[in-house]
């Protein structure tokens, strides 16, 4: 013997790790980074403009992202749940601030959502919709970006170095959305490529404001008129469109794929602790088929890495 595990032995080292309490640490380590939890709050919202939102709020918004992650592990359900969803673990706080009924008992719960909630998945929770924000306003150019990242995996190149910022509306125009401004600012030739595949990723998220509540119309700080009502609709590069959130959201499903291999990218990453390489390929590719076979179940995922080529021959 040469003190090897054997394939069946290897197989049941990991089922005895993920069933393990050890496994909380990647439970609450690996969502933090794949979904950029870190970035919530490093724009704090401002307190004129966001009364509603404080440091309760901005901890419970973490904590649902988490245990929706552990939700979806634990019973091992699909990760398109991920993308959309009818139910999200909630706590009173949040109850409160989705306009959903309060639990009967304080922490957090599994909720039912209804159509009418605008909720469901991860990309409509008050984290991922105040990160991707600057504590004033919702920024969709920096959700498109996250989408980009966290869904699709690809990281968009930089904006060139000497593009202008949109500027505040000015007190005498009308009141323009900061959609149309960016409509305007993307007429630039040298702005134009990368805007036309970021800016449909981040329109859709239109009507939830910086702190990621939802609103038909638009707040405008400045310019004359009635604040405008805010539009939610685009088109993706490949001409297919949607209306609002919830159908990009079935778009997004219509990738299912395309997620998968990146989720996969996602988990080989944080478990290597190294960016993967060209020669990565094949085996990230072996892990996407037989995931997509086991129907896309997050603990199959995660088992279907750790008993990788790529974890055998670290």
């Amino acid at each position: 013997r040469d003190g090897t595990l054997t394939d069946d032995g290897l197989a049941a080292q990991v089922d005895r790790m993920l069933a393990d309490e050890k496994v909380t640490r990647f439970i609450d380590d690996f969502p933090r980074q794949w979904l950029q939890l870190h970035r919530l709050g490093m724009f704090p919202p401002d307190n004129t403009l966001y009364p509603d939102y404080d440091v309760w709020l901005e901890a419970s918004m973490q904590q649902e992202a988490v245990r929706y992650f552990r939700e979806v592990f634990d019973n091992n359900l699909s990760i398109d749940q991920f993308l959309a969803s009818d139910w999200t673990m909630a706590n009173p706080r949040l109850c409160e601030f989705y306009g959903l009924p309060e639990p009967a008992k304080s922490g957090f719960h599994k909720v039912s959502l209804q159509p009418e909630d605008h909720r469901g998945g991860l990309l409509t929770m008050g984290a991922v919709l105040g990160l991707t924000s600057d504590g004033t306003r919702h920024r969709p150019v920096h959700r498109g970006v996250w989408v980009s990242e966290a869904i699709f995996g690809t990281t968009p190149p930089p904006p060139p170095a000497n593009v202008d910022p949109i500027e505040p509306n000015p007190p005498m125009s009308p009141k323009a959305t900061i959609r149309q401004k960016l409509e305007a600012h993307a007429h630039n030739a040298s702005c134009a490529a990368c805007h036309r595949g970021i800016d449909p990723l981040g329109f859709a998220f239109d009507q939830y404001d910086a702190i990621g509540q939802w609103r038909t119309r638009e707040r405008v700080e400045s310019g004359t008129g009635e604040d405008p009502l805010v539009d939610p609709s685009g088109v993706f590069p490949d001409g297919r469109s949607y209306a609002d959130a919830e159908q990009f959201k079935r778009l997004l499903l219509d990738d299912r794929d395309r997620f998968l291999h990146a989720f996969v990218e996602h988990l080989c990453t944080y478990g290597l602790r190294r960016v993967l390489t060209v020669d990565d390929r094949e085996a990230v590719q072996a892990i996407v088929e037989q995931s997509r076979q086991q129907e896309y179940r997050l603990k199959d995922i995660v088992r279907a890495v750790a008993l990788s080529d790529l974890f055998r021959r670290r």
